[in-house]
């Protein structure tokens, strides 16, 4: 299972999660501004996650994975969940200020794959 480890202490409470707890709340269903509220809280406190250093060198798993493998996988394979997530939350606080139910409903399953495995 995959999981990014930039979680901060302090959660942040952007515009859009205002918007979806109060403004919008008449057009999200209780269980979606949860949800929404839920993915938008969840980002590091400076707003976006990052790929973690590996505490050990690329080679450190040799011979049975390769540098060259664990490489490939840390900073191309991981690094486009990362990518991903961020690119899925930015949509989502769009989709929780505009009231779009569909897009935050839309969005679930991509915020699902690369924030959580």
């Amino acid at each position: 299972r995959r999981t990014i480890s930039t979680m901060s202490a302090k959660q942040i409470i952007t515009p859009a999660l205002r918007a979806a707890v109060h403004v919008r709340s008449s057009k999200l269903s209780p269980e979606l501004a949860k949800s929404a509220a839920a993915y938008l809280s969840s980002a590091p406190s400076g707003g976006k996650h990052a790929l973690p250093d590996l505490s050990y060198d690329y080679a450190a798993l040799e011979p049975v994975i390769s540098a060259e493998t664990m490489e490939l996988h840390h900073s191309k394979h991981h690094n486009t969940y990362v990518t991903n997530l961020n690119v899925s939350l930015e949509k989502l606080d769009a989709a929780v200020s505009a009231g779009g139910v569909s897009g935050i409903i839309f969005l679930q399953r991509a915020l699902q794959f690369n924030g959580g495995g």
